[in-house]
């Protein structure tokens, strides 16, 4: 295809800028794993990456998108800031959380938690699994097929006790790194959850695990080593490359080493920069989508068990991002723009940024809710340039927030402390 110079020029120039952006922000927060950083980062690089891509047979971005994604980002990480700066002066509306630190929480009840719900959820959520085939390639490919269709895998149940599960991860993940538990439990706990979640949820399921974890040890770890992040990064490659074998989404058989390599590179760039390209044909009117994106969609389920709206489907039309490679995985602003237009994107960035920074500040105080939330908020900035995981978050964060609040009344040191006072008494 033509390569246009100008186009790829101006994409270079405006992903530098952000990166830019990024290594100030860096110096402001400290980390690369505060918010705004994170979305600075995360579309200077991609904006940098696009714009050599149509050498590989990707179309160009459009300027009117690339400008989109400028504004956007930059909005994003000036709330986030703003935000981060109010929430460092020295004014405390109170100290009282209803979800509590995590410090605080009773690990050995926790474990036995763990241990009742995995025996009870982890066979269930086999049986689920062993009904869409007869082998991992069959089961593997029409689990992928009843998930685009829409079709839930799991049982409300058993998809309820994997959101606790999850929760739990987390917790026991930080409880590793502060020795308040074996780190072999841990592993034989979270393993079969994660094979679990890697056949039900897909690639992208377990790349939002890998990247909130990431931030856990960030945040919480005192040693933090250069292998904290190569080894994430390479486990990343490898699920979304073995992943992409395992449903087909390409063969290496009976090719070269070089050939391999090749084809791991596109599919990784095909996986990741998709979005940025559908959202800007649609945006420009080259190509024409249904806009069933909506970043309230998850709001909508919650009011569809009262029989008062009726969520859209998640998953977009196929189009072309490349010569030969129809996709249907657009960027987050495909949840916002064509619904709500530059104003609704203002506000909902400014309000995703508020929250996130203001989760990331409670997460380094410990707080419990945010120690469970953030990270997988964290992982949805990174993972903007082809989903909206904040909007379509929420209503896990409502699970969320019920759990926590659950496990501080029945799973806090202080209220076991307070039940020896009153039986003594």
């Amino acid at each position: 295809m033509f390569f246009d110079w100008h186009l790829a020029l101006l994409s270079l120039l405006a992903g530098c800028t952000l990166l830019i952006g990024a290594v100030f922000s860096r110096a402001y927060e400290k980390t690369v794993f505060a918010p705004a950083t994170a979305m600075l980062l995360t579309w200077g690089a991609a904006l940098v990456v696009l714009a050599f891509l149509p050498l590989l047979g990707f179309y160009h971005l459009a300027v009117e998108a690339v400008l989109l994604y400028v504004m956007g980002t930059v909005w994003f990480a000036f709330i986030a800031i703003l935000t981060s700066w109010g929430l460092a002066q020295p004014i405390r509306v109170g100290a009282y959380s209803t979800v509590g630190s995590a410090d605080k929480l009773n690990f050995s009840h926790l474990l036995v938690l763990w241990v009742v719900i995995a025996i009870i959820s982890y066979p269930l959520a086999i049986i689920n699994i062993l009904n869409y085939g007869s082998n991992m390639t069959e089961i593997s490919y029409s689990i992928r097929r009843a998930s685009l269709s829409g079709e839930d895998i799991l049982n409300p149940l058993v998809s309820n006790f994997f959101v606790l599960i999850g929760v739990l991860a987390n917790i026991f993940l930080f409880g590793v790194l502060n020795k308040k538990i074996n780190p072999l439990n841990f592993i034989i706990l979270v393993a079969p959850f994660v094979a679990i979640s890697l056949i039900v949820y897909g690639r992208s399921g377990l790349v939002s695990l890998i990247l909130g974890w990431l931030v856990i040890f960030a945040v919480f770890s005192d040693k933090l080593k250069i292998r904290y992040l190569a080894i994430p990064v390479l486990l990343l490659f490898c699920i979304i490359f073995f992943g992409g074998i395992w449903v087909k989404k390409f063969d290496v058989e009976e090719q070269t080493v070089s050939d391999t390599l090749l084809v791991m590179v596109e599919h990784i760039f095909d996986y990741f920069y998709q979005g940025p390209i559908l959202f800007s044909r649609y945006f420009t009117d080259e190509i024409d989508v249904a806009t069933n994106w909506d970043f309230t969609n998850s709001a909508c389920h919650i009011l569809s068990k009262l029989g008062m709206c009726q969520p859209l489907h998640q998953h977009a039309d196929f189009a072309d991002y490349g010569d030969l490679r129809p996709g249907n995985v657009y960027s987050m602003y495909f949840s916002i723009i064509p619904h709500y237009g530059y104003i609704g994107l203002l506000v909902v960035f400014g309000a995703y940024a508020a929250f996130l920074s203001a989760t990331y500040h409670k997460m380094k105080e410990k707080q419990l809710f945010s120690l469970v939330v953030y990270p997988a908020m964290f992982s949805a900035v990174v993972l903007s340039v082809f989903k909206d995981g904040i909007g379509y978050s929420f209503y896990w964060i409502i699970k969320v927030l019920i759990i926590c609040i659950f496990l501080r009344l029945f799973f806090y040191k202080r209220n076991y402390q307070l039940k020896r006072v009153l039986l003594q008494s």
